[in-house]
């Protein structure tokens, strides 16, 4: 099929958009062919516009779509609130459903793209019930990338450390799992420190309480804490300190965005009166320590706040993709602008 849907965790979305890339013959492309929309700004027309065009010197034409499935994303009505009261999270207010725009169209015009044509829609976290999934579903491949958890974690693990040329313990894997978490990111960081530390011998327990022990007090979550309590000084220092850990400023950027979809989400389902023992499961987090600090951060938090700041993200995003600010100063700036927005 030649259009695609990639939605679910913030990392195994992107390594399979660079899989289906390279599988497709679109990794190589020159940039003419190459399109990244944002779902929150481009229109029926202008999208298929683009994929109507045949590529020029190359084979393939790639248009990615980011966000718009989350756009359309509307919450259930609650038993006991009056019609048209409830309120939406972020992602969906303004969105009104699938009817805004003209997507409902969108499912016609992907069988008359040309062959040449791969359009792909990235996406995070999605209901089985958006109705652009729904649409799709007979025109495009869907696939839905939800983070590992227990065995399954400990197997990515232990295949990401086989990856990168060595081999980890199970007391080690027990270890940085209680450490970390499933965030795919910082695991995936941390085990290619371990493997360059450990040197060709596998990684023990010792080394992951070594090398790891710090990564709670430097996580995204005490920069995000000191973002959101207006503690500018703490959330630069934090930030600082990913940087020189070798922490893209994309990745950190990323990993803002999560925690803010994860607060938007959690402020969701605690107003929804979701019971305490699922909330983890519903968020898709199974560290104890990841789950308390988001719900903390969640009732700490209004929801104009928690708009605001994905607001100003996606604008420090566009700043660094569009040339107009370098990666590191966007990030400072961003980080400066939502801890003085929360004093």
């Amino acid at each position: 099929m030649p259009a695609h849907v990639l939605y679910g965790d913030s990392f195994l979305v992107p390594q399979e958009l660079k899989r289906l890339e390279a599988q497709e013959g679109a990794s190589g492309l020159l940039e003419a062919n190459r399109h990244h929309l944002r779902g929150d700004q481009v229109k029926l027309p202008e999208l298929v516009a683009i994929c109507q065009a045949l590529p020029f010197m190359d084979a393939r034409r790639l248009v990615v779509v980011e966000g718009l499935l989350t756009t359309m994303e509307r919450r259930p009505g609650r038993g006991r609130a009056s019609a048209g009261s409830s309120r939406q999270s972020p992602q969906s207010r303004g969105s009104g459903g699938i009817s805004p725009g003209g997507w409902e169209a969108l499912a016609r015009v992907v069988p008359a793209m040309p062959e040449t044509t791969l359009l792909v829609f990235v996406d995070g976290p999605l209901s089985e019930g958006n109705p652009l999934i729904r649409s799709l579903r007979p025109v495009a491949q869907v696939q839905g990338l939800k983070g590992p958890t227990g065995e399954a974690l400990a197997r990515w693990i232990k295949t990401a450390a086989q990856q990168k040329g060595s081999s980890i313990s199970p007391a080690a894997i027990g270890c940085l799992t209680q450490l970390v978490g499933n965030d795919l990111w910082t695991l995936d960081r941390e085990i290619e420190k371990l493997s360059l530390y450990a040197a060709g011998r596998s990684i023990g327990e010792a080394d992951v309480r070594e090398l790891v022990s710090q990564v709670r007090e430097a996580s995204i979550f005490g920069a995000v804490d000191a973002m959101l309590e207006g503690k500018v000084g703490l959330a630069l220092r934090l930030v600082h300190q990913l940087r020189q850990d070798g922490r893209e400023v994309s990745y950190i950027m990323a990993m803002i965005e999560r925690q803010l979809r994860l607060l938007a989400l959690a402020r969701d389902l605690t107003e929804g009166e979701a019971p305490p023992r699922e909330l983890g499961h519903r968020l898709g987090v199974s560290s104890q320590f990841a789950l308390t600090k988001t719900l903390e951060q969640a009732r700490h938090h209004s929801w104009r706040d928690i708009t605001w700041c994905y607001q100003r993200l996606l604008e420090a995003d566009l700043s660094v993709k569009q040339g107009r600010l370098e990666p590191d100063l966007a990030l400072e700036v961003l980080v400066g602008d939502l801890a003085s927005r929360t004093r």
